[in-house]
């Protein structure tokens, strides 16, 4: 399941600077106000507390949040805030009978992604970049879809050798998300229950 947080951008101009307003946020109010003239005002947000084991399907749970918040389905990506975001919990499908890999198969993701169109340029990095200037197609992408690539990570009991590859920069490549998952929620001021339970080495699934 995922949580998302829009803000409506009341600019095309948009700055491409974190929105630092939350409803939990502890910022001062005059201070709200000036980052909310830059970047727009909270259009909605929905953060997923429940048990994972309890949580819908991500399709399920937005079809059923858009039934009073409309925007979800009909604000366009140009439409938001760089500040705008989501995080989508995946874990692992096991194999049975087991196939010996139970252990690699407990790791648990959460990945981070932008929805905004301003701000997605930034994030799609220079990796999808092809010799002629152009963005490389993905794997899986049709006509009309819209990539959304991480911009932060976090994981819960990584262990194993099959999500890394030793030969590659993936180790680096983890570090670096994990990271920037971190500081993304420090500029935001968000509490974000999942972020917290992934990154605690006391918890157990």
């Amino acid at each position: 399941m995922s949580d998302h947080k829009l803000s409506r951008s009341l600019s095309n101009n948009s700055s491409k600077t974190w929105d630092t307003i939350s409803e939990d946020s502890s910022v001062d109010h005059e201070g709200s106000l000036s980052m909310r003239d830059k970047l727009g005002y909270l259009h909605f947000q929905y953060f997923e507390i429940s048990s994972p084991y309890w949580r819908v399907p991500l399709m399920e749970k937005v079809t059923e949040l858009a039934r009073n918040n409309p925007g979800l389905i009909t604000l366009k990506n140009v439409d938001l805030s760089p500040a705008s975001w989501m995080a989508v919990a995946w874990y692992p499908i096991y194999h049975i009978p087991s196939q010996g890999n139970d252990k690699d198969l407990s790791t648990c993701f959460l990945t981070y992604h932008t929805l905004s169109s301003s701000f997605q340029d930034c994030v799609n990095g220079d990796d999808d970049i092809e010799a002629n200037g152009t963005r490389s197609k993905q794997k899986g992408e049709g006509i009309g879809d819209i990539p959304l690539p991480p911009f932060g990570l976090a994981t819960y009991k990584m262990q194993g050798d099959l999500w890394i590859n030793p030969e590659t920069s993936d180790d680096e490549r983890m570090i670096y998300l994990e990271s920037a998952a971190g500081s993304w929620l420090k500029q935001l001021n968000v509490h974000h229950h999942d972020y917290n339970f992934f990154t605690s080495c006391y918890c157990t699934m």
